[in-house]
């Protein structure tokens, strides 16, 4: 009886090692895993504006890692201007090396921007550019999240 005991905690002891262990890696992943965004204007129709995003998900570590397509917010002034539509699709990145992913197009009406962030548009008509965030949320190995926020400038800088 003493001995099963003592093979049952053994066997719990080794789960719960097994187990600190992987999160600790998955950890470690998401600290190291860097992603790289860029945004521009694709294309400018009577509708509205198509932004392009770029993603470079970089994958330094020694083991290689799977991520979810990303799903990507466009801030303005604390505002959610648009966001990429939800893919349950899976990205391996192995490791030591790097994927470009296929671009991301996110459409914003003209409406949408009159009504939401007017100052958007007063700010493209005075400098020629506008500074958003763009927000990056993926989840690693179907575990951990990762969230990275970046600063993008769109525009030529020429006033409109």
């Amino acid at each position: 009886m003493i001995k099963g005991r003592h093979i049952v905690y053994g066997a719990g002891a080794l789960a719960t090692l097994y187990g600190v262990s992987y999160f600790l890696k998955l950890s470690r992943f998401s600290q190291e895993l860097e992603t790289v965004t860029k945004a521009s204007i694709h294309k400018v129709t009577l509708q509205g504006i198509e932004l392009q995003v770029d993603v470079t998900l970089k994958n330094p570590s020694g083991g290689s890692v799977r991520v979810k397509q990303p799903f990507v917010k466009m801030i303005y002034n604390d505002n959610t201007l648009a966001s990429s539509q939800m893919q349950n699709v899976d990205i391996e990145v192995p490791k030591f090396s790097e994927v470009i992913m296929e671009p991301i197009k996110i459409n914003i009406g003209f409406m949408t921007l009159a009504t939401k962030v007017p100052a958007l548009l007063k700010e493209y008509r005075d400098k020629g550019q506008i500074s958003l965030l763009v927000k990056t949320i993926t989840t690693i190995n179907d575990k951990l999240p990762y969230t990275k926020t970046d600063n993008i400038t769109l525009g030529s800088g020429k006033k409109a």
